[in-house]
């Protein structure tokens, strides 16, 4: 086992577990060390054979990291089985448990390949791997299967799953069975023989005859948990009467009540009870609930049931046992159910289980914790836990708003939260706002309208994409009026700043509206930096940066980017900070500038410590994509960048600022049909900056199509977006291609662009090709990389003529081409070898004997 048990092992020496018998057997340990060459092991039997106990007395003694996950049917809801994996992971590796809990459960392929990158990172780690799923049959969602089903198959050779079942795992095994790639441990296996029944009544110091022991191997054919109970009834008995086991058989549970008659106090009986109610038996949650020692020791008696594991310092009941308690759950007062339930809802709520802590607090009928759960969370939950809070906000009784003012402005925000970002929920945030307006003054309306005037202003500043109205700073003044008359503690209470791929949300080209936008940010910030340490503090310099570096004034833009960071830093906006280092990079970028954008891309790194960073893994993955696209090693870029386009709620949020890089990957490996049924599929009500993008990219591929007309009906539009508001430096962002498509647009007489625009982007993207150019010779010689290069007939010819000292007019002569072709050409083999000048292109092409 790991570190953790390095001091624990003496407590299993002589075979006990705190107190009660156990026997090693040397046969199962034989057959669990060779299932540890498998990548896949199932252990499957009925209830009561040993199958976790056989597990886990295993692990004590064999040196694995392992990880152990107990599923309960909970767990079918894919964000809780999520929670449960990641706690679990977090116990040996923190970090890499962080990394998964931020992309959440893989239903995508996007999410998938996130997970199957950090997996790689424990691949290649020394030492075997484990990870147990105990009870997997009570597994059934076709989600959670499915991700079994692929993360088995990608196991690598020091990693080991394995499935504690009571039946054969729901998933294709098909492949694996053929390939021997699954050791199987059954209920034949898992018995006990009738000299292992002897082993361990003695162990017990019981006098049993031969006889005696021939029959109880025959009535219980091994079955663990019978010979456990009868051995317990033989410390009253004087010998085994055959008939025990009928009455076993009979009613179960009626001989659990015998066992636990007279033994246990009636405390004891309702504590357990109540911990029945609960999944999840952490012993700092099972200690919580006793709320005494003394009544976890009277507990821990009842070792025949429940286990104590030192590992992951939890409590595992037996399942028998558990069905027991839950039969006679109508035994316990209201009032012990609701606080076990509360307290459950607490401790899950602070160990970052959130689906459960929704599931205890609505079955408490603890509203006000529901509401004080939602309001923490940033304005994305994972969709399946936004869809459990808003069904609960949904069903609740009316007295549940009436009792807790803080009910209608978080359920607006839950709306957003779950993506309905619609005038729907502005009429009803509205509604609740007239109702709240209302009333008498007193502390909870003015608390209540606060929260509600502070999710209008989110959503008025996400509906402002499609509406063109930048009214949200009144909203965000009226938020402020109120908490002052009752100052509170508000951090996460509201949505303020969104996880953008822009910071300017605005959707229409018409003049002055950025500006507009911006001067309404501006007027918010005074508002909004009234709450925790400075929410907004810095997101106006980042949209007068962003805007000015589509501008193309980058001195102007790095002035503002620079004062974001500096804002942002002192008030750890970290999402603010983030944005704006992405920009310098691009800036560095822009100027040539290798090393400063390298810079950049490290300070975003070191933001990886920040653990209150939401999503920075995700957001760092994003800037690397962009860095290695820019430096043409589109290979290198996270692999699931390289997926499918991510669905999203509203353009602003993070799944569309990854679509951003995936849009730019599939445009440099030529993936273009896939690229333009995207860009088809996204609907008008996109921000500005993004439609001009995708217009652009429409008409690149549509040139390189061949389909001339389409391509340059693509440019018209995008310029046509672009020109009101000079947003020119966006046309200049796929350089040499965008050179190349101006060029031709150029020779068009019916480009209904002005020529002298025309000149100027193709000028512009002219310089950025060649400074990238530079860049792109100076990492691949900075990190030894050679490049293939490849010259068509054609472009070997001319560079050859070139290299005999011909003019451009002579090489057409020559050749019978163009001299506008010769002039192409040259800037082609420039590209293909990342120069910007003849005698270089001569000196390379003589170097690799091209020529």
């Amino acid at each position: 086992m790991d570190k953790h048990l390095s001091n624990n092992k003496a407590e299993y020496k002589h075979g006990y577990t705190h107190g009660s018998p156990y026997l090693a057997r040397p046969r199962l340990c034989g057959l669990l060390s060779t299932a540890m060459n498998y990548p896949l092991v199932v252990v499957c039997a009925g209830a009561g054979y040993g199958k976790t106990r056989a597990v886990h007395d295993f692990f004590q003694e064999n040196r694995a990291v392992t990880t152990w996950l107990q599923i309960s049917e909970r767990d079918n809801i894919p964000t809780r089985f999520w929670e449960s994996y990641t706690g679990m992971v977090s116990i040996s590796w923190p970090g890499i448990g962080a990394r998964l809990s931020e992309i959440g459960f893989p239903d995508t392929e996007e999410a998938f390949m996130k997970y199957c990158a950090i997996m790689h990172e424990i691949a290649v780690q020394p030492g075997k791997h484990v990870r147990v799923f105990d009870d997997f049959h009570l597994l059934t969602n076709p989600a959670v299967l499915r991700f079994f089903e692929r993360a088995v198959s990608l196991v690598p050779s020091n990693v080991t799953l394995l499935v504690i079942t009571r039946m054969m795992p729901q998933i294709n095994m098909i492949g694996m069975i053929m390939q021997e790639r699954i050791f199987t441990i059954s209920e034949e296996e898992l018995r006990f023989s009738e000299g292992e029944i002897a082993e361990y009544y003695g162990q017990m110091n019981l006098s049993v005859t031969r006889q005696g022991l021939r029959n109880i191997y025959e009535d219980t054919q091994g079955w663990a948990f019978a010979v456990n109970l009868i051995g317990r009834s033989l410390t009253k008995e004087t010998k085994y009467e055959r008939c025990a086991l009928e009455a076993m058989k009979a009613n179960i549970y009626r001989l659990i009540e015998a066992e636990l008659a007279g033994t246990i106090s009636e405390k004891l009986r309702d504590f357990l009870l109540q911990i029945s109610l609960i999944d999840h038996l952490a012993a700092s949650l099972i200690r919580e609930l006793a709320g005494s020692c003394e009544l976890v020791k009277e507990m821990e008696t009842l070792n025949a049931y429940i286990r104590y594991d030192l590992h992951l310092d939890t409590y595992t009941i037996h399942h028998l046992f558990l069905d027991y308690l839950r039969q006679n759950q109508h035994l316990l007062p209201e009032e012990r159910r609701s606080a076990a339930l509360k307290t459950a809802g607490k401790w899950c709520d602070s160990n970052g289980y959130h689906v459960d802590a929704f599931s205890y607090y609505e079955k408490a009928g603890d509203y006000a914790s529901v509401v004080g759960k939602v309001a923490a969370f940033n304005a994305q939950m994972p969709p399946d836990m936004a869809q459990i809070a808003l069904e609960i906000f949904e069903n609740a009784p009316s007295e549940a708003m009436v009792q807790n003012p803080l009910f209608p402005g978080v359920h607006i925000k839950c709306r957003i939260n779950n993506g309905k970002i619609n005038e729907d929920t502005m009429n009803l945030a509205k509604m609740y706002a007239e109702a709240y307006e209302a009333q008498p003054e007193s502390p909870e309306r003015n608390r209540a309208l606060a929260i509600l005037y502070g999710e209008l202003a989110f959503l008025s500043m996400l509906l402002c994409t499609s509406t063109d109205k930048y009214d949200f700073a009144g909203h965000h003044l009226k938020m402020a009026e109120y908490y002052s008359k009752n100052p509170f503690e508000a951090s996460g209470t509201y949505n303020i700043v969104p996880i953008s791929t822009w910071a300017s949300l605005v959707g229409t080209q018409k003049l002055g509206a950025q500006e507009d936008y911006i001067q309404a940010l501006t007027l918010s910030i005074p508002s909004t930096s009234i709450f925790g340490k400075g929410f907004f503090v810095g997101f106006d310099d980042l949209a007068w940066g962003e805007l000015y570096f589509y501008r193309g004034q980058l001195n102007e833009a790095e002035q503002h980017l620079k004062q974001a960071v500096d804002k942002a830093q002192k008030c750890e906006q970290y999402s603010t900070q983030n944005r704006a280092l992405a920009y310098l990079m691009r800036i560095a970028f822009c100027r040539g500038d290798l090393s400063a954008a390298t810079e950049k891309l490290k300070a975003m790194e070191l933001m990886l410590n920040d653990s209150d960073h939401g999503a920075r893994y995700t957001i760092y993955d994003i800037a690397t994509g962009f860095y290695y696209l820019t430096l043409g090693q589109a290979d290198k870029i996270p692999a699931w960048l390289k997926d499918d386009f991510s669905p999203y709620a509203h353009p602003a949020f993070i799944e569309n600022y990854a679509n951003r890089i995936k849009a730019q990957y599939h445009y440099q490996k030529q993936q273009y049909n896939a690229l333009l049924a995207f860009i088809e599929t996204q609907t008008k009500k996109n921000i500005l900056f993004g439609k001009i993008e995708l217009k652009l990219l429409a008409a690149l591929i549509y040139y390189k199509l061949k389909r001339r007309g389409e391509a340059m009906r693509a440019l018209e539009e995008a310029f046509e977006l672009a020109e009101p508001n000079n947003l020119v430096a966006l046309f200049t962002q796929y350089s040499k291609d965008m050179r190349t498509l101006t060029a031709a647009a150029l020779r068009d007489e019916d480009c209904a662009i002005p020529r002298p625009r025309l000149e100027e982007i193709n000028r512009k993207a002219s310089a950025y090709a060649k400074r990238q150019s530079h860049m792109v010779t100076q990492y691949n010689i900075e990190n030894n990389i050679t490049k293939q290069i490849t010259l068509t007939q054609r472009e070997t010819k001319v560079l050859s003529d070139l290299s005999h000292g011909l003019s451009r007019t002579e090489i057409a002569v020559s050749q019978n081409i163009s001299l506008n072709t010769v002039k192409m050409v040259i800037n082609i083999i420039y590209d293909k070898l990342c120069v910007t000048n003849l005698p270089d292109a001569i000196r390379i092409g003589v170097d690799k004997k091209i020529v």
